[in-house]
């Protein structure tokens, strides 16, 4: 199974373990590749759907690691019942991630976290912060003309600014070689968004104001990095 940009970057962040989960896991190609390499000995695999655990698992069948991996049916943490090394959640919304975080966060007992999400984004920040969480890397990384940000968190107490939740802190010490174009593409979305504000009947002057603060820094960044 060959890793895409996005999970090839997910498996470069994944901390060796003897256990590790991977929650909604679908098709299991980085799973795969982690239990292959020897980075992690055995995985628990989970997902909502039958169907795709049944993917899931006819995929790891296929890759000779069954006596490897358990598959668990549930939604979200529930699923976990034992003390992980690390639990990976890609390729959802933000919000889902957001709920499934705080809703009870216990079953992750200390476990490390990789996250990525497609939207909200904001709000995957406010959830790793809200259950005792710190982020340690924001890892953006650009996959079939798509960017992605993948997110690792650890226990430990960290207070975000709002700046900081919408954009990220620890994005802006990321040794990604993308981070540039990224940081960029995220100036032109907040442009836009700006753009049409200002078009509006009744422009919110408030919300104005913080997307010009938010744009300014991202352009410095820029300016800082090239």
């Amino acid at each position: 199974m060959q890793l895409d940009s996005r999970l090839s970057q997910a498996f470069a962040l994944y901390e060796p373990c003897s256990l590790a989960a991977d929650i909604g896991t679908d098709h299991a190609h980085l799973p795969a590749a982690l239990l292959r390499s020897g980075r992690c000995c055995r995985m628990i695999l989970t997902d909502i759907s039958p169907d795709a655990l049944k993917n899931a698992r006819d995929n790891i069948a296929r890759a000779g690691l069954t006596d490897r991996v358990e598959f668990r049916l549930g939604d979200g943490l529930e699923p976990l019942r034992e003390p992980c090394g690390m639990v990976s959640v890609l390729g959802m919304g933000g919000r889902t991630i957001f709920r499934m975080l705080t809703r009870d966060p216990s079953p992750l007992r200390g476990a490390a976290l990789l996250l990525s999400a497609h939207t909200d984004l904001p709000l995957v920040r406010r959830a790793v912060m809200e259950i005792g969480y710190r982020l340690v890397s924001e890892t953006p990384v650009l996959d079939a003309g798509r960017y992605y940000l993948l997110l690792k968190a650890v226990p430990g107490e960290e207070a975000l600014s709002p700046r900081e939740l919408r954009l990220g802190k620890a994005l802006f010490r990321s040794d990604s070689p993308v981070l540039l174009p990224y940081l960029a593409r995220r100036r032109q979305v907040l442009e836009a968004k700006a753009a049409g504000l200002r078009r509006a009947a009744e422009p919110d002057a408030r919300q104005l104001a913080e997307l010009e603060e938010d744009i300014a820094l991202l352009a410095a960044a820029e300016k800082k990095l090239r």
